[in-house]
C-alpha cells in the first residue's frame, strides 16, 4: 500500500510586522508544490501598523491574497481590536478560507466570510481542518460576537471530519491550551498553534498530538512533514525555518512600499494645533496628564490610573496629525472603568508604584511599549503616607469609579483586578481618547 507524505507550512502572530513578509513569501515560493498545505493561525493584523489602521486590515487581506494560504484563522487582534464593521466586512474580498468554528454574530449566526470546517485532498489523503481561537469572554460581547468554548467547538467539528485520513487544528488558542486541546482530543494528528508566541523547535507531542508553534513576527516558518499510509498518520515531525537570511522576494516589496506610501497620505491628516506636551516615562508628563484627564472623562470616572510607558514619545508644537497619535500611542488598549472598593483602589496605587512594577518590560497585552512607565494620576495623590481622591482621604469602605487600561485587568499584571467589577469601552481605543482631548483642547481655529 502506498506510502504518502504530506508538507506542511505554518506561520503566527505576524502582528502586522510587514517588514519580513517578503522573506516570508520568499522562502514559501521556493518550497511550497501543488501538494503543500499553506497556514496563517492568526494575529497578521495589527493595528499598530499605519497600513493595517488606515485600510481597516485590507492591506493584511491583500497581501494574504497574493500568498493564498490553504486557510487561515483569526487572532485576537483580529477578534477583539477589530471593532465589529471592520473585522465583518474585513474577508469580503478574500480568496482563500477563513476558519473559525467558536465565534458568532450575536444571533447566534455564523458571518459569511467563515468556515467551520474545510476538507482537502493531498497525495490522495483526505485532510480535515478547523480553526478555533482564544475565548475572550468578557471582550468578544462588547463588540456584538458571541465566542463559544473552543473543546465544545473542535468536539463538533471533529464529528462532522470524522472520514478524514487526517485531522488537523488551526488553534490561536496558546501553547497550554493547545495542551489542554490535545489531552482532551487524541484524535487530532496535529494542533498548529499561536498566540503564546511559543518557538517549538522541534513541536511538542501531547497525547499523542502534535503540537507545532512558529514563534512571531514572520521570523520563522514552521514545516511539519506527515507519513500517511493506510489512512492513518505514522509519523509527524515538527521543525522550523528561519528567515532573517533569506532573500526578499521583490514583487512583494515593491507592493509593501506603495500600501506604505499610501498609507502614509491618508494619515497625513491634521487634527489640531497644539503648543506641544513632553513626555517622560518617569518624570513630569503633561502628555500623559492629558490623556488620565480624557480617560477619566471618556469613562465618566472619579479618578484615573494611566501608565506613562503608553506614551512612546512627546507631541512636539504645532499640527497634529492622526499620524503623530498613532506613533505616539500604537497600542490596540481599550479604556476600561473598574469600580473598587477603597481598600482595593489604596493596594492597586501602591502596587503600580512599586520599581519593580514601573521598570517592567511587558510584552503582549496590548502593549507595544517598552517599559509601564510611573503610574500618571488624575484626582488622586498622595499625602502624608494617606492617598486622596478628590482631595478627600480615601475610604475603605467607599466604591469608586476608576478608569484606567484594559491590560491591568486581564490577570498578569494584576490578578486581583480581574476579579473587581468591570466595563470595557469598545472598540475605542487610548490613541481616540488622546485625540478626542486634543481636539477640545487644541482646536483648530480658523481666522
Amino acid at each position: 500500500m502506498a506510502v504518502r507524505t504530506i508538507s506542511i507550512f505554518h506561520y503566527n502572530d505576524l502582528h502586522s510586522k510587514l517588514h519580513t513578509w517578503p522573506q516570508l513569501v520568499s522562502f514559501l515560493n521556493e518550497r511550497r508544490d501543488e501538494a503543500s498545505l499553506v497556514f496563517d493561525l492568526g494575529d497578521h493584523a495589527d493595528r499598530t501598523h499605519p497600513a493595517t489602521e488606515v485600510t481597516r486590515g485590507q492591506v493584511n487581506v491583500r497581501l494574504l491574497n497574493r500568498l493564498q494560504p490553504t486557510a487561515v484563522t483569526i487572532g485576537n487582534n483580529e477578534g477583539i481590536t477589530f471593532p465589529h464593521d471592520w473585522l465583518d466586512a474585513l474577508y469580503e474580498d478574500a480568496t482563500f478560507p477563513v476558519l473559525l468554528a467558536n465565534v458568532y454574530r450575536e444571533d447566534g449566526s455564523r458571518p459569511d466570510w467563515v468556515t467551520e470546517t474545510l476538507v482537502v485532498e493531498r497525495a490522495g489523503v483526505r485532510v480535515g481542518l478547523f480553526g478555533v481561537t482564544a475565548p475572550y469572554e468578557e471582550l468578544y460581547p462588547e463588540l456584538g460576537w458571541q465566542v463559544e468554548s473552543p473543546h465544545e467547538a473542535a468536539a463538533r467539528a471533529i464529528d462532522q471530519l470524522s472520514d478524514c485520513d487526517v485531522l488537523i487544528a488551526l488553534s490561536h488558542l496558546g501553547f497550554y491550551a493547545d495542551e489542554r486541546l490535545a489531552e482532551a482530543f487524541p484524535e487530532l494528528d496535529v494542533i498548529l498553534g499561536a498566540h503564546t508566541h511559543h518557538v517549538l523547535d522541534d513541536g511538542v507531542l501531547k497525547n499523542g498530538v502534535l503540537i507545532a508553534q512558529a514563534g512571531k513576527y514572520g521570523q520563522y516558518v514552521g514545516e511539519v512533514t506527515l507519513t500517511v499510509k493506510a489512512g492513518r498518520v505514522f509519523d509527524k515531525r515538527a521543525t522550523l525555518h528561519e528567515l532573517s537570511e533569506r532573500p526578499l522576494d521583490e514583487a512583494t516589496a515593491k507592493v509593501l512600499q506603495t500600501e506604505y506610501e499610501e498609507a502614509e497620505r491618508l494619515l497625513d491628516v491634521t487634527i489640531a494645533q497644539s503648543p506641544g506636551y513632553a513626555s517622560d516615562w518617569f518624570g513630569p508628563s503633561p502628555i500623559a496628564d492629558l490623556l488620565a484627564g480624557g480617560l477619566a472623562d471618556w469613562c465618566a470616572a472619579e479618578a484615573s490610573i494611566v501608565p506613562s510607558g503608553v506614551l512612546l514619545d512627546r507631541l512636539a508644537p504645532g499640527a497634529v496629525t492622526l499620524n503623530m497619535l498613532h506613533r505616539i500611542c500604537p497600542h490596540p488598549i481599550n479604556p476600561c472603568l473598574l469600580t473598587l472598593d477603597g481598600d482595593t483602589l489604596v493596594r492597586f496605587l501602591e502596587d503600580v508604584h512599586e520599581r519593580s512594577f514601573t521598570t517592567m518590560h511587558v510584552r503582549g497585552l496590548g502593549f507595544r511599549g517598552t517599559v509601564l512607565g510611573w503610574p500618571t494620576l488624575h484626582n488622586v495623590e498622595a499625602n502624608e503616607g494617606s492617598w486622596l481622591l478628590g482631595g478627600k482621604v480615601i475610604d475603605p469602605r467607599r466604591t469608586y469609579r476608576i478608569a484606567t487600561v484594559d491590560m491591568f485587568t486581564f490577570g498578569p499584571l494584576l490578578p486581583y483586578l480581574a476579579e473587581q467589577p468591570k466595563r470595557y469601552f469598545m472598540p475605542e481605543l487610548l490613541r481616540d481618547v488622546l485625540r478626542e482631548t486634543i481636539k477640545r483642547r487644541d482646536t483648530i481655529r480658523k481666522g
